[in-house]
């Protein structure tokens, strides 16, 4: 390299320092495509390595670098903290929707799009021997420990990986519909999605340490304590961490929520196409200390409901035929005989869908299904030669399709009644509707009834148990005297569930081709086909 004296002359003549020369090359808009400024751009690296190395300035420079990578670090934190970042949560306007629309993935999405140097900087914190070099061997004395711990660790995530964790693991990972074929595969996986989840946590809890208002994760954390049925000073104490917010914040949630839920069963209840579902519960109530009067009576019995929308296209005017169902009821006592309907027995549902003539099969309809339903048992749960034909088992021909329609749930407030009774089920139904926003139409009188709609000529769709169905006709017979149609719950028709009704027909096969021994002894039984096969 020649000598530098010529520069330094010449640096002397401008009276400029080099520092202020330098500078003025990086500011100044007219040297922006000077040789001088691209080369020096070019190896900019070279130059802070060299400031670096340098004894004098080490130290200053170092110092100096953290700095910078300090104050962009906190933009970054600063930007997702704010409300544009979306991850403010106001308990006090908490909705439902905002708790549906929640999601995991999502979040970690914007956290590594919105500070994705802050997101580095944790993966590489976070990627620690035993996770990047966890197919090597260990060295020193914690390997044993190291070991034990990391065998505990996989046997605990493998007892709930499967059904769990999958969804989430593989939302977190961007892997859906990839089933991995060895359980390493599964596990590594699964690491990057909990590296994923320490991360999230770790940024959240900067976020919120930087606005008290960043708090999405803590309020959902915070909810799920309080379903967890978490001690309050558990949940307090993980709010001064940032983990979770307060109980008290919770109350206000849970206040938030139950108003808006409030508001939506009445709304949904008035419109009269909504569905009511109820069942029991029971709840443990133990005391610190037993008294001698309720020393064995702890277990209190309640009643818990639901309400969802008709879907399908049912209209108001379909439910309204209370009137018209009444007058062939055999319950009515004046019913008008000439145009009571016949009762039907089983035989009459098989004409619900005359059988049409396929000439391209000798098959009858039940003939056809009953042989899918073989092929699928075989090459699903017969032996593994089998499986492979699986794939080209076609679907079985439609009689009357019902569409899939995705049907909000709305929870109705849990009641203190035991629906194990006749009583306690017309109570059970009384309430719901009242929280339907429904009462009797000639007995109005608290104010917020007093819009109640008059349901006198149309009918309640009611789900529940067979239990329930047996104690709700014993009701209506029992009411068949009353003078109005509400006394008489004239107004409820009971619907028994897919569940219960394949149950009543396991219970009939039970009771006609498998309890009776005469039946088990004939060789055209149930019992000698099970045994053929």
């Amino acid at each position: 390299m020649p000598p530098l004296d010529v520069v330094f002359e010449a640096l002397d003549r401008c009276q400029i320092s080099l520092a202020q020369f330098i500078t003025t090359l990086l500011t100044r808009q007219e040297y922006e495509d000077h040789r001088s400024v691209v080369n020096l751009l070019e190896h900019s690296n070279e130059v802070l390595n060299t400031f670096l190395q340098h004894p004098a300035s080490r130290d200053r420079f170092t110092q100096q670098s953290f700095g910078v990578v300090e104050n962009t670090y906190l933009q970054e934190l600063c930007c997702l903290a704010s409300e544009d970042g979306g991850s403010h949560f106001r308990a006090s306007s908490t909705s439902t929707e905002q708790l549906e629309n929640f999601s995991l993935t999502a979040m970690v999405q914007e956290m590594e799009a919105g500070a994705p140097r802050w997101w580095g900087l944790l993966g590489t914190l976070l990627d620690d021997r035993r996770t990047a070099d966890l197919a090597g061997q260990t060295d020193g004395l914690g390997d044993e420990s190291i070991d034990n711990e990391q065998a505990a660790d996989h046997e605990y995530w493998d007892e709930v990986d499967e059904i769990d964790l999958e969804g989430l693991i593989n939302g977190l990972t961007g892997e859906w519909n990839v089933h991995p074929e060895t359980l390493t595969s599964r596990r590594a996986k699964r690491r990057s999605a909990i590296k994923l989840m320490r991360k999230t946590i770790i940024t959240s809890i900067l976020m919120n340490g930087w606005n008290q208002k960043s708090n999405a994760l803590q309020s959902l954390l915070g909810l799920f304590l309080q379903s967890a049925h978490t001690p309050y000073k558990v949940i307090d104490t993980l709010a001064r961490l940032s983990i979770s917010i307060s109980a008290d914040t919770i109350s206000m949630v849970v206040q938030s929520l139950s108003k808006e839920l409030h508001n939506s069963l009445r709304c949904l209840g008035r419109s009269l196409l909504a569905l009511y579902a109820y069942d029991n519960f029971d709840v443990d109530l133990k005391t610190l200390a037993l008294t001698v009067e309720k020393s064995n009576d702890s277990l209190k019995h309640l009643t818990s409901g639901l309400l969802f929308p008709l879907v399908h296209g049912v209209m108001l005017n379909d439910l309204k035929c209370s009137e018209e169902l009444w007058r062939k009821s055999v319950l009515n006592l004046r019913a008008d005989e000439p145009h009571t309907p016949p009762k039907l027995a089983w035989w009459d549902l098989l004409k619900l869908h005359p059988e049409r003539i396929d000439p391209n099969s000798k098959l009858s309809r039940h003939d056809r299904f009953n042989s899918w339903v073989f092929l699928v048992d075989l090459c699903t749960n017969g032996p593994e030669y089998f499986h492979q034909f699986r794939s080209m088992i076609q679907d079985p021909h439609p009689i009357e399709q019902i569409p899939t329609v995705k049907t909000p749930i709305y929870a109705a407030r849990a009641m203190d009644i035991n629906n194990s009774t006749v009583s306690g089920n017309i109570q059970a139904v009384i309430e719901l509707l009242a929280q339907g926003g429904i009462a009797d139409p000639m007995a109005v009188s608290e104010e917020y009834m007093e819009d109640s709609p008059d349901i006198s000529e149309y009918v309640i769709l009611v789900h529940g148990d067979l239990g329930t169905g047996e104690r709700l006709q014993a009701a209506q017979l029992h009411r068949s005297i009353e003078c109005t149609s509400w006394n008489r719950l004239q107004h409820i028709i009971f619907i028994p569930g897919l569940f219960h009704l394949k149950m009543v027909c396991a219970d009939a096969l039970w009771r006609c081709f498998i309890s009776p021994a005469a039946a088990r002894e004939d060789e055209t039984s149930l019992m000698h086909d099970v045994a053929q096969l």
